[in-house]
């Protein structure tokens, strides 16, 4: 054990001895690693707030079907669906795009007392009366908005808004550029009073088999579309895996580049190390012990670069918010997010930064250590 520690201690010491080596390949390792857990965290940030949002929404989702896509529902049937027997609550909701200005916005039309939880007001209060919305922290900054200012949308100049409260993306990403506003302004804003793009259904535990079976009968001629909170979570997590899985592909070529990178950079002083190699064989040192020095040293300046791109990886979300990388993740989103960016840092990708940092600091050091090693001393002392 004595000696595992003091060759643990010695490769400590070369590293502190050779410090240009050790900068250089630190510098190659947080290159590398960096992106991959900053992307990771951003990921796992938006789908924990994804998943909230579908946590904090109905069990059942109804739409109508058109050419193999949602499409609106008649509220015709509302007073049907809330009679079912299982329903608890069913919710119609609005959603769609329109341009405020020259930005376009995205509109939620619900009732007052079915907004989410999540989204809670930074300033002034949630609409009560027609014509009153509450904005994003996006859209409010961009055009400074405040409290009582009035606004109308493109395509209806006639419907005069007026701003009652306002609210932080922290509750979502997706309120940055969102207008919240009551059910009826909504379809008047895109003239569609009598449909809703979908209709939540809240029901008793247990009862989502017989709410469809009711739901078949009461809706036999119509092609409609209904799915659980567990298919709307499938599609969220698949959505995430796809991006991170694009993402990982081009990091998979980042990451065969950086090791050329390694290679070239634990070149350097080659001759020097060839020379300690051919010393400590000459003084008696086996080819595993040379070796075991040699992991040792490249697991040190792993650690070291493995934590310094965690902390970079630190700062460049919470003090350059993404920038230049958030991007990928977020749709319609610009280089420099002007909202905050999610993030979770979770254990597996910190590990799996350091494997990589590890992995490529023994590629481009173990087999020129292994070719020294296994040549006579006075070989590898010329």
């Amino acid at each position: 054990m004595n000696k595992h520690i003091n060759l643990l201690l010695l490769a400590s010491e070369n590293l502190l001895r050779h410090r240009a080596k050790t900068v250089v390949v630190c510098l190659c390792i947080i290159a590398i690693v960096t992106p991959f857990i900053t992307a990771i965290s951003i990921s796992d940030g938006i789908r924990a707030q994804s998943l909230v949002s579908v946590n904090e929404g109905g069990d059942l989702y109804l739409t109508f079907d058109e050419f193999g896509r949602n499409t609106s529902v008649p509220l015709k049937y509302l007073e049907g669906i809330r009679h079912i027997f299982g329903v608890k609550k069913a919710v119609p909701r609005i959603i769609g795009r329109a341009y405020f200005q020259n930005k376009l916005a995205v509109i939620v039309g619900i009732s007052e007392k079915d907004v989410p939880d999540s989204v809670s007001c930074i300033s002034g209060r949630m609409f009560e009366n027609p014509d009153e919305v509450v904005v994003g922290n996006e859209l409010a900054r961009h055009f400074q908005l405040r409290i009582g200012d009035q606004f109308s949308m493109r395509g209806q100049q006639r419907k005069v808004f007026t701003v009652v409260g306002m609210f932080s993306a922290d509750s979502g990403i997706w309120g940055a550029s969102l207008l919240f506003m009551s059910f009826k302004d909504a379809g008047e804003l895109f003239g569609r009073t009598d449909v809703a793009t979908d209709i939540q259904i809240y029901s008793i535990p247990g009862h989502n088999a017989e709410i469809a079976t009711d739901l078949y009968t009461l809706l036999m001629n119509e092609p409609y579309r209904l799915q659980d909170k567990h298919i709307i979570e499938l599609f969220v997590k698949k959505g995430f895996l796809l991006k991170e899985g694009l993402f990982t592909a081009l990091y998979v070529v980042a990451f065969a580049l950086g090791i050329p990178a390694i290679l070239v950079a634990s070149g350097f002083g080659l001759s020097d190390r060839r020379k300690e190699i051919g010393i400590m064989k000459a003084t008696g040192w086996n080819t595993l012990e040379v070796l075991e020095l040699i992991t040792f040293e490249q697991l040190l300046i792993s650690l070291l670069g493995a934590t310094i791109a965690i902390i970079v990886s630190i700062l460049w979300i919470r003090v350059f918010n993404g920038a230049f990388i958030g991007q990928f993740f977020i749709s319609e989103t610009t280089l420099l997010p002007k909202f905050n960016v999610p993030s979770k840092f979770l254990p597996l990708p910190l590990l799996l930064g350091f494997f990589f940092a590890f992995l490529l600091t023994m590629v481009g050091s173990i087999y020129s250590s292994w070719r020294a090693s296994t040549e006579s001393p006075v070989v590898a002392m010329k």
